[in-house]
């Protein structure tokens, strides 16, 4: 079985709905021919099998430009142009020709629009000339610590073998389904989604941005998948909207699942999936159905194929499997640079196995703040802050402090009192892991994942706070 897109996207019936945006759809067969349009323009941008950089604000020509990046056969790099770090990810990779940045480049791409280009191949391009194991999409990491970028190489080997086992696990993806896909374009949730829906033969549902109101909508119309990042729960439940129809899976990934969020989505009846898993993994190597049992950090036994580990020196968990990257990209993409000596992937995520192999992730290696001469971990303290009566969602950071090295200080969101968050923790926390600090804040800072963003925590503290 393979589930490449083009080979995919070649064999569904040419009338089957394949890409849906709010005003417009495309079926396999205007797909194919957009797909055809936009590979013709970008034949001639650097030479074949080079990389081929797609720029675009909107989800929907990202998709596209990376489908025809594809056809030619070519390893393709989708960036988001008002990415901070735009030049830093085009200098690791040196793309050989961008599509995006010439005048035009997505006109006639929207539906019903006549094709400028012929819808036939490019002269001497074949999608199957790349190797299996070659780079087929470099995707930049969604870390959250800044530094420069990382870009993960994902082979079409990679890609397919997530496809097989993730489908090996999550409810089924039937022909005709859909999947509502709530992720940036650019992240790898959404490019590994797209590789499944084309596999399946089903439609990708794409809003442009997330509206929680528009995906209620979608939700209420008709989608059997539908994928969202933790903080998403929230907006989605507090929307008076009909209840979901035929929503068979709502995949929750790229960050932390916590109780209070999971709980809003089983009040409903909504059937939740906790997902765990990286960019540098494919998509999700872990996932688990969550039920009225579920405790946070726990995110299943590994699909089929993942192996894990435990890293006894730092407690880190660490995966291999066939979804792999190939390792970080360097100009000429050479493959290797961070996998372990033996092919495995060593996360920055702290985690224990189960009996029975299921993960629990515990936190980040990297979020450790040392507070005299103790190693806490922010994501335990604020697993205990966030069961609070009135906090909607908490983080803790370290700032500097002459006696203790660092203090932890809590910021968060929700119409509890300081005082009461502090009664609470000192209730239920050891003193080395208590916060010395308690601050409301209108929102937390999040990146387009939805994940926290820790290095601009100190930054909310007052001045005279802490």
């Amino acid at each position: 079985m393979t589930a490449t897109p083009i080979a995919a996207l070649a064999r569904r019936p040419a009338g089957a709905p394949a890409l849906a945006w709010p005003g417009g759809q495309f079926s396999y067969g205007e797909l194919r021919a957009r797909v055809e349009m936009l590979a013709a323009r970008a034949a001639g941008r650097g030479s074949p099998g080079s990389p081929l950089a797609v720029i675009a604000a909107s989800r929907r020509d990202l998709l596209l430009g990376v489908l025809a990046a594809l056809r030619l056969g070519r390893p393709v790099l989708p960036l988001d142009p008002a990415r901070p770090d735009l030049s830093a990810c085009l200098a690791a990779c040196a793309p050989g020709g961008v599509l995006g940045e010439a005048p035009g480049d997505w006109a006639g791409s929207g539906a019903g629009a006549a094709l400028s280009h012929p819808a036939v191949p490019p002269a001497g391009v074949d999608a199957t000339t790349a190797a299996p194991s070659a780079p087929a999409l470099l995707l930049p990491t969604s870390g959250t610590t800044g530094g420069a970028p990382r870009i993960a190489m994902l082979s079409r080997a990679a890609l397919d073998a997530h496809v097989r086992a993730s489908a090996a696990v999550l409810p089924v993806l039937e022909a005709g389904g859909r999947w509502l896909m709530c992720l940036p374009a650019t992240s790898v949730g959404a490019q590994a989604a797209l590789w499944r829906v084309l596999a399946a033969g089903a439609c990708l549902v794409l809003p442009e941005r997330f509206d929680a109101v528009q995906v209620r909508d979608e939700m209420a119309r008709g989608v059997s998948h539908a994928s969202v990042v933790p903080a998403m729960l929230a907006a989605l439940a507090g929307v008076d909207a009909p209840a979901p129809v035929g929503l068979r899976c709502l995949l929750s990934g790229g960050g932390e699942l916590t109780h209070a969020a999971a709980g809003l989505a089983l009040e409903r009846r909504w059937p939740l999936w906790n997902g765990w898993g990286m960019t540098e993994t494919a998509s999700h190597v872990a996932a688990t159905a969550v039920g009225p049992d579920w405790q946070e950090g726990h995110a299943g036994r590994p699909l089929p194929g993942v192996a894990l580990r435990r890293d006894d020196a730092s407690g880190r968990l660490a995966v291999a499997g066939p979804m792999l990257m190939s390792g970080y990209a360097t100009p000429g993409l050479a493959a290797g640079t961070g996998l372990c000596a033996d092919g495995s992937f060593l996360t920055s995520d702290l985690g224990e196995l189960d009996e029975s192999g299921g993960v629990r992730v515990l936190g980040r290696a990297d979020d450790v703040v040392v507070t005299g001469g103790v190693n806490v971990q922010p994501l335990a303290v604020e697993r205990v802050l966030s069961q609070c009566a009135g906090v909607i969602e908490v983080a803790v950071t370290g700032l500097p402090d002459e006696r203790w090295g660092r203090r932890l200080v809590a910021l968060y969101a929700g119409s509890a009192a300081p005082a009461d968050l502090e009664a609470w923790a000192r209730a239920r926390l050891p003193s080395a892991e208590r916060p010395r600090g308690f601050h409301r804040v209108a929102r937390l800072p999040r990146n387009g994942m939805g994940k926290l963003l820790r290095q601009e925590l100190p930054a909310l503290v007052p001045a005279s706070g802490g």
